[in-house]
């Protein structure tokens, strides 16, 4: 009775334990943690306060997120960037953003780099085929409201002179809208223009530039148009330095800092505002959301290029400035 008895229990406490669960590792066991984002950041030139800023606000945010990045500037030099890409490439990154850029110019590297499956996000560069997408302003509509502020402020009457920078796409739209405004301002003549090379001395080349045209025309020049708000600096500095007193119209764009202050100084009239820091933004997220899985498609919404507004700021409207 007593051995049928143990024998039941044991038999019981058996397939018991057969039936138990297995861990196949402790319940306490801490989660695999993801490598970080490797990411590559090239602009053009750093010299210019654009580039300066939006490869600024690019490296706090990859920071603050915890990512890999490195932040390369290619100091104007097309063979220096494509070595960078092509840099970049062996890192292995997970994406990179390329600012201010001239991609056709370094297509063979920007290629090999989209081959291997890198994200490759522009900001006011330009489409080419491959890229997720080009983040940028409406050139075309940045001239355009530079242009007709600047001749209509003349009363559609005066005497300019024009400061271009033909190498940028965004830039060289600029200045082709304000060939079309000035057709329809016959009043309007221009005096002189100079296109701006992109290499470490434009400021100088600029200020040459610039001191040739008072010297030549004096208090006869009316406005000046540039195709960004460094080159008004310049303009600004010559014009106060050499025309004492006269009231000269000067246009650009980007929205730095400075520009705002100078508005305010009286020093330059009025300059379009490109948001630099949310083009930046918006490459950080488009980085985010595509190394976690998205489809360019979804992360885009199948745009090709993705625009940012640009109002244009003279002394009756101003933001704070800090």
């Amino acid at each position: 009775m007593n051995k049928r008895f143990f024998l039941v229990i044991a038999l019981l406490f058996a397939a018991y334990v057969g039936c138990a669960p297995v861990q196949s590792e402790p319940a306490h066991a801490a989660p695999t943690q993801a490598k970080p984002v490797k990411v590559g950041f090239v602009a053009t030139n750093f010299s210019a306060e654009s580039q300066a800023r939006v490869a600024g606000r690019f490296e706090a945010a990859a920071k603050e997120k915890g990512w890999d990045s490195q932040i390369l500037n290619s100091a104007g030099d097309i063979n220096t960037q494509a070595s960078q890409l092509e840099n970049l490439l062996q890192m292995k990154v997970d994406a990179v953003v390329l600012a201010m850029a001239h991609p056709l110019d370094v297509k063979p590297a920007l290629d090999k780099l989209v081959e291997a499956g890198v994200h490759v996000i522009t900001i006011d560069s330009g489409y080419v085929d491959g890229v997720v997408a080009d983040i940028t302003s409406d050139n075309f509509g940045v001239g355009a409201k530079m242009s007709t502020y600047l001749v209509d402020t003349l009363g559609g009457s005066g005497n300019v002179v024009v400061i271009k920078f033909e190498k940028h796409q965004g830039s060289r739209r600029r200045g082709k809208v304000l060939d079309a405004v000035l057709s329809e301002y016959t009043g309007v003549k221009v005096l002189d223009s100079f296109s701006v090379n992109a290499t470490k001395r434009f400021m100088d080349d600029t200020r040459d530039a610039m001191e040739t045209f008072v010297t030549k025309h004096g208090d006869k020049i009316d406005g000046v148009w540039c195709a960004f708000d460094q080159l008004a600096y310049v303009a600004g500095d010559v014009i106060a330095d050499k025309l004492k007193g006269k009231k000269v119209v000067i246009v650009a764009a980007d929205g730095n800092r400075e520009t705002f202050r100078r508005i305010a100084a009286g020093s330059m009239t009025a300059t379009v505002a490109q948001p630099f820091e949310a083009m930046a933004d918006m490459a950080v997220s488009m980085v985010e959301q595509l190394t976690s899985g998205k489809t360019q498609a979804e992360v885009t919404g199948g745009k090709k290029i993705v625009y940012v507004d640009t109002p244009l700021y003279d002394a009756s409207n101003l933001p704070e400035v800090k």
